[in-house]
Parts: C-alpha cells; structure tokens; sequence
C-alpha cells in the first residue's frame, strides 16, 4: 500500500476526537447539523421539565506540510465548532421558565504526524491543543495500523479526548476494508462506523453510526447551581450520501437519521451534579467538503 493510502486509512484515527481532525483526504469542511426538540427532566424539585434542541455548524481547515517526502507526512490543520442548544434558564431546583439559547464554543489548531514502518505499519499521533468551551486543554492520540491484506488493514490504539462528553482515555480498534470494488468498510471503535456502497464515480451511498461529543467549560452565565462544565454527546445512526456534482474535488455530503443514545450533564469538580436525560430526536447534518 503507498504512502497515499496509509494517508487514506490512517488518518480516520482523528474522527475520535470532539471534532474531525481531518477527515479522509479533505482539505475544507463546512457543515451544519440539527437535532430536534425534546423534554429534559430537570432534578432536585423542578416544577416543570426544560425543552432541549441542539444545532452546529463546523469548519475544518486542513494542509499537507510535508507531501510523500521519504516515510513521514505531517498534517496542520484548524478547526472551529459552534453547537447552539436550549439550556435550563435557572437553578435546578425550582426552574419554571422556558429555556435559554447558548452557543457553545470549540476552537483548536491540528497536528497529526504519519510514518511508515517497514512494508506493513503506519504510525499516527494526533494533538489537538484549543478552547473546548469556557476552557483550555489538549486532546489527542496515538494510533498503529497494520496491512493484513491487500484489501484489508487493522489498527489500534488509544485517545484522550471528549467525544463521550466527558474527557477519558479511550481505547481504539481501526478497520478499512475492501471487499469488493464499490463497497469501503471504514470504522474506528467505539467512536464510529461506516459502510459505503460507490455504485457509479462521483456518487458514495453508505450507512454511518457515529458518536460526537465534547466537555465544554462553561462561562459564568452558562453555569447552572455552581456547575463549571457541561457533559454533552450523542451517538446517531442514519444513512449517509457523498455527491460531487462534476466527479470533481468538491463533495456535497447529506445524512439523516436517529440518535440512539444522548448525553446531557453538568459537571462540577469533576462529578456530574445533574443530569437531563434528553430523548432520541431525529437529526440531519449538510456540507460540502474539498478534498486534496
């Protein structure tokens, strides 16, 4: 498998972290999702339950420092993510009136480096130092994949990020596998899954289940009962299309779907004092995407 490849199948590592670090090959991102509206239960004696919707919008920059330059490529990038969601207006206790709009901010700057060992072994390390919310920290990741077979490499590995709300180190299980011409199997356990079906050039069909989270530090009129964080994830399964309209670089990207489990929790001291248990919603997400 050449350099460009290991690229290809390596660099889904990334995808386990809040954000994509960059996705496969893609040099722009531009999305935005939606989720819909549901009721949270709001403890400790509320008078009423707090409707949650959530929406996002991302963009993702990414540059190829070094390009196939003898075994090592590092990757730059940027990233910002903006998720607007209803949040209880007051206390926990006692809280009666209708939710507050509050956008919720993650900003970082990207650093992956990828080099090949040998004719089978690519390793990848990721660090993502930014704001993830009202705080600063560093997130990231190391990664080896190995060629099994000229269809099919394995990879694992281990992340410290937040894609499950709160900020764990993660074990990782890689997969990408060709079992035909048009079908790409492409999965990074726990975090995410897809299966593409490519049935003509230009056009991808897959099925996509996916994990995207983040802990976000929380500003003083963000904090709730003394909370200085908010847990907030959501696992989602739903079909997936890749459209490029001239067989060309830029890629429209549409998916829809359900969620299938949620995460909404303020923290404080490290401890979860509340939790708001939202329900399954539809959700959808639409971007467009240039690749290298």
């Amino acid at each position: 498998m050449n350099l460009r490849l290991r690229i290809a199948a390596a660099v889904a590592v990334a995808s386990l972290l809040p954000c994509e670090l960059i996705a496969q090959r893609e040099r722009l991102i531009v999305r935005t999702e939606g989720f819909g509206a549901t009721p949270v239960t709001v403890p400790a004696g509320s008078a009423m339950a707090n409707e949650h919707a959530q929406q996002g919008v991302q963009l993702t920059l990414a540059h190829r420092l070094v390009r196939q330059q003898g075994s090592t490529v590092i990757m730059l990038g940027a990233q910002w993510r903006g998720v607007r969601a209803d949040l209880p207006r007051s206390g926990f206790g006692g809280s009666t009136g209708p939710s507050d709009r509050t956008t919720l901010h993650v900003a970082t700057a990207d650093l992956m480096l990828l080099r090949t060992s040998g004719a089978k072994h690519t390793l990848v390390g990721v660090l993502r130092p930014g704001l993830y919310g009202d705080g600063f920290r560093v997130e990231g990741a190391a990664f080896v994949d190995r060629i099994v077979s000229p269809r099919t490499t394995i990879g694992a590995g281990l992340s410290y990020a937040s894609s499950f709300g709160q900020l764990l180190p993660i074990p990782v299980v890689h997969v990408v596998a060709r079992p035909s011409r048009r079908i790409l199997v492409d999965a990074l356990l726990p975090a995410r899954g897809d299966v593409w079906w490519m049935p003509r050039k230009g056009l991808d069909l897959g099925l996509s289940a996916a994990l995207a989270g983040a802990q976000y530090g929380l500003t003083t009129s963000q904090r709730r009962n003394g909370a200085e964080a908010l847990w907030l994830a959501n696992a989602t399964l739903g079909p997936q299309l890749r459209w490029a309209p001239r067989g060309g670089k830029l890629q429209v990207t549409a998916e829809a779907g359900m969620t299938v489990v949620r995460r909404l929790e303020y923290v404080r001291d490290g401890r979860s004092i509340a939790d708001l248990a939202p329900g399954n919603v539809p959700y959808a997400r639409l971007g467009v995407q240039r690749l290298f």
